[in-house]
């Protein structure tokens, strides 16, 4: 299923869901000024709500959808937004399609729990390591734009210091401790 959304000026309007995606375009190519365009191998969409009327129903299905030029502001774009939902009343026994949102990365439902766990891990690994060297860690920085980040500070020292940010990079890392020693000589 695909939700249709409206997103301008940082306000977004979810409006009707379609079980496909031909469906949907072809509902939103009913809107005046509706364009469909290729950037760098992406569709983007949009309609200018300039070339929407005082008012307008679209009828789909049988189901009337009205537009108004005065939702909008008449000087951007609206881009139009797919969004791939899972219907959970249709039994499937699988992992639902699209991705989660894990601190400041996406990752694909399929993968969540493996990367999860590998980040607690790694994270484990470099905490034990680095407080058997004589530092203290924290963590900071959930939900910034670059996500989680492991701080460091010699114990008993005020300063903490930045070491590295719990990202699908610090997944990946095999020799965690390895990868703090090396790390540690380059800071020093």
């Amino acid at each position: 299923m695909y939700l249709l959304e409206f997103y301008q000026n940082n306000y977004s309007k979810d409006l009707v869901v379609f079980d496909s995606l031909e469906e949907g375009r072809a509902f939103v190519a009913q809107i005046p000024g509706y364009t469909l365009e290729k950037e760098d191998s992406f569709d983007v969409e949009y309609f200018n709500p300039k070339n929407l009327p005082d008012y307008m129903e679209i009828v789909f299905n049988g189901n009337i959808v009205p537009l108004s030029r005065f939702s909008f502001n008449s000087e951007e774009n609206v881009d139009i937004i797919w969004k791939e939902i899972s219907n959970l009343s249709v039994k499937n026994d699988k992992m639902i399609e699209g991705h989660s949102l894990i601190d400041a990365y996406v990752i694909n439902n399929d993968e969540v729990k493996a990367y999860v766990e590998a980040r607690e891990v790694n994270f484990c690994k470099a905490k034990e390591f680095l407080e058997r060297s004589g530092y203290e860690v924290d963590r900071s920085f959930f939900g910034s734009e670059d996500g989680e980040a492991i701080l460091y500070r010699k114990r008993g020292a005020e300063d903490w210091h930045f070491f590295c940010h719990l990202d699908p990079l610090f997944t990946e890392i095999e020799d965690v401790e390895e990868y703090v020693k090396e790390a540690m000589e380059d800071i020093q």
